[in-house]
């Protein structure tokens, strides 16, 4: 495997970061931002990156490996490896939503043997990785594609008398034998009022005639994540969950529309429940209106007119979810979920309508 020129940029783009916020250096665990930043996977190892330097830390198993591989110098982890590393830097800084107690003990005597003060910031990476490059577009898209792939697949393998776990596994199996490298989330196959529950796990429950269905599915392909859900009608459609089916579609082109950069987050879920609450059904939208999604199936930002990011504005390159759902208890349910690129003048959707 060659060393990735991506990472080298990434790890550049991080540094100027750390220097405009005058941080001395960062920790980084998470596997996915190791990727990310060194091209590496590996179950355990930290890097280090100071404002002009950086480090990986791997254990006797990765590092002939990291050595071929990584778009970092390489050291073997150890306490006196790091404390050296780390001489003259002020600062250490680590993400402290996502450290264990363990680690951040060991951290802690490491930071104070090389005079560096410890402090909690989770959010270098998440909003470094906020904006894609276009080759992690185009992984997306692909992924987005074989997604699609799978769900005209599986739709045609529903009849009646048929489970939903019957149906998910052979979704899986699909997906598997045809090259993804596993499911980005347990797909969500629902019949009927199962379809009321937003995050219903495939059970027993077998599929009848004039059903409403339910998929919600994704992969990971090439290390990139999709996510899509759909709904479909087997026979006579039930008109009342037609209705809110039609509602909740108005809902997602009206979101979609406002797609674009410099607009807050929040006006997008706004706007999906403007016409929820015209069709009198906004108190069945139980959920926010999307999220980002790259490596990770859920990353930064989550899109709710009240949630923590609810003021950030969207940029050319930022990659979310647009899924409103409406819910009626004991009924059924529908959600309707595309993945978008922001472009500079709009959006670019990676499913089929």
């Amino acid at each position: 495997m060659t060393k990735s020129k991506s990472s080298s940029e990434r790890i550049k783009k991080l540094q100027k970061a750390l220097k405009a916020e005058k941080q001395g250096a960062l920790l980084v665990e998470n596997p996915i931002d190791l990727f990310y930043l060194t091209g590496m996977k590996m179950s355990l190892g930290h890097l280090f990156v100071t404002q002009t330097k950086s480090r990986l830390f791997v254990d006797g198993r990765y590092l002939v490996a990291a050595e071929a591989q990584s778009s970092v110098p390489v050291l073997e982890m150890n306490q006196e490896n790091e404390i050296d590393f780390l001489k003259g830097s002020k600062t250490l800084a680590f993400d402290g939503d996502r450290m264990t107690y363990s680690n951040f003990t060991h951290f802690r005597k490491v930071a104070r043997k090389a005079k560096c003060k410890l402090t909690s910031d989770p959010d270098f990476l998440k909003t470094l990785r906020l904006i894609k490059e276009a080759g992690e577009i185009r992984k997306m898209k692909t992924s987005a594609q074989f997604a699609y792939a799978a769900y005209e697949y599986i739709r045609k393998k529903v009849r009646p008398g048929i489970s939903e776990i019957e149906l998910a596994k052979q979704l899986e199996l699909y997906c598997l034998k045809n090259g993804a490298e596993k499911m980005s989330f347990e797909p969500i196959i629902a019949f009927g009022k199962n379809t009321a529950l937003p995050h219903h796990h495939p059970g027993k429950t077998k599929c009848k005639e004039n059903d409403i269905i339910l998929f919600d599915l994704g992969v990971m392909l090439d290390g990139y994540a999709s996510d899509m859900t759909r709904v479909d009608f087997i026979g006579k459609a039930d008109s009342k969950l037609r209705h809110i089916y039609d509602v909740n579609k108005a809902a997602q082109r009206l979101a979609l529309s406002k797609c674009r950069p410099g607009v807050a987050l929040k006006e997008l879920d706004i706007a999906a429940r403007r016409v929820m609450k015209s069709a009198g059904l906004e108190e069945y939208f139980v959920h926010s209106l999307g999220h980002g999604i790259g490596l990770d199936v859920h990353e930064f930002p989550r899109i709710k007119f009240d949630g923590a990011d609810r003021n950030f504005k969207l940029e050319a390159g930022m990659a979310i979810t647009i899924e409103p759902g409406l819910y009626l208890p004991g009924k059924g349910g529908v959600r309707y979920e595309d993945t978008i690129v922001i472009t500079p003048k709009g959006y670019m959707n990676l499913y089929k309508e």
